[in-house]
């Protein structure tokens, strides 16, 4: 058992601990239909349910055999791309982050995460062009080793599915219907041979996906690229102790990915964030998600200029069911930069955690 109830998935113990660790890894296998399980070594949270553990298949890096279909339905299979995928949150998700290899090429971004509160995985994804950048949705579960994933609006429905699963390589295609699934016809072919059983993230540096940071390079874009690197500082509101957010430029400049802990470490943090312009929106998006085994997914958009050009606050977007929240960053001229998740409070706002950093250079 590590610290605050994480379980480190490493060499089975002996005893009756060791007996729970060996059914619990027995069940994730069984639960994805492979024998990969035993050899993960990242920090799990023991409040996880055994569904959370369906993609850890997946943690590593890979070399990804692209196939495109073509206007005339023949296939090319030129494009070669290296995916990197990351245990986050204690368990509670993995990161995707997907380049062709050509500096030009597709770059992408998923965040996938079991919801317990729905009973299946949610996946979302970035996959932007130039000067074109917004998240989307897809959702399903995994069924004998098999994973289908769905997003519908109306009659249209694409659909993802990972099969073929061993330890060394996996099988995802992207295909769609125009008729509500009743025909379906495929887009992508994606062939997974593993190159490392891990992938790290480099401390506050730009991560996979990001070359030239040319991509994305409408002004909105520059708004949140403070945000990268790395910041030390207090959490003031909602607990207390020392907090390092760590921010990675990714997607070529068209998105900032943070990490909040106490080391700012990914695989330890306790929050998650994707930032970037909207464009189909026109407005700042901000995706949320935290370590706790039953919190979803939130989702927060802004308008660039509300509260001063230093400033970024963006109101979370929810179904009516409950008031609205917001998540505002502000610098100030000494540079120290507020984070704080705010709830309404009459006629104005109240901190439910609310931190104080200042970038650290060289580390």
């Amino acid at each position: 058992m590590g610290r605050g109830g994480v379980r480190q998935q490493g060499p089975l113990r002996q005893g009756s601990r060791g007996v729970v660790r060996l059914a619990g890894i027995l069940t994730a296998a069984l639960l994805v239909g492979t024998g990969t399980a035993a050899a993960q070594d990242w920090p799990v949270s023991d409040a996880l349910p055994a569904e959370a553990r369906q993609f850890d298949f997946w943690v590593g890096e890979w070399d990804v055999d692209l196939r495109i279909r073509q206007d005339d339905f023949s296939w090319s299979d030129e494009v070669r791309s290296v995916a990197s995928v990351y245990p986050i949150l204690r368990g509670k998700a993995v990161l995707e982050l997907w380049s062709d290899v050509r500096e030009g090429g597709i770059k992408g971004y998923s965040l996938r995460y079991f919801d317990t509160a729905r009973d299946e995985w949610v996946l979302w994804l970035n996959w932007p062009g130039p000067d074109v950048s917004g998240s989307s949705s897809l959702a399903g579960t995994f069924r004998h080793g098999r994973g289908e994933f769905f997003s519908r609006n109306d009659a249209s429905v694409s659909r993802y599915t990972f099969s073929d699963i061993g330890p060394n390589s996996l099988r995802w295609d992207d295909a769609f219907s125009q008729d509500g699934g009743a025909t379906w016809s495929n887009r992508w072919i994606m062939e997974f041979t593993r190159r490392a059983d891990r992938a790290w993230l480099v401390d506050g540096e730009p991560a996979p996906t990001f070359h030239t940071g040319e991509r994305c390079s409408a002004a909105p874009f520059r708004s949140y690229d403070f945000l990268a690197g790395r910041q030390e500082g207090q959490v003031e509101v909602g607990g207390s102790g020392p907090v390092t957010i760590m921010g990675h430029r990714v997607l070529d400049g068209c998105a900032v990915l943070t990490f909040a802990g106490a080391a700012g470490d990914p695989e330890t943090a306790y929050a998650f964030s994707h930032w970037t312009w909207n464009t189909y929106a026109e407005r700042f998006e901000l995706t949320t998600l935290t370590s706790g085994a039953n919190t979803p997914v939130r989702m927060f958009f802004g308008t660039p200029g509300a509260s001063g050009e230093a400033d970024l606050v963006l109101v979370e977007q929810v179904d009516g069911s409950r008031a609205a929240d917001r998540f505002r960053v502000e610098r100030a001229d000494d540079g120290r930069v507020t984070w704080a998740h705010e709830t309404p409070d009459g006629d104005g706002w109240r901190a439910v955690w609310q931190a104080t950093v200042r970038p650290v250079e060289g580390r």
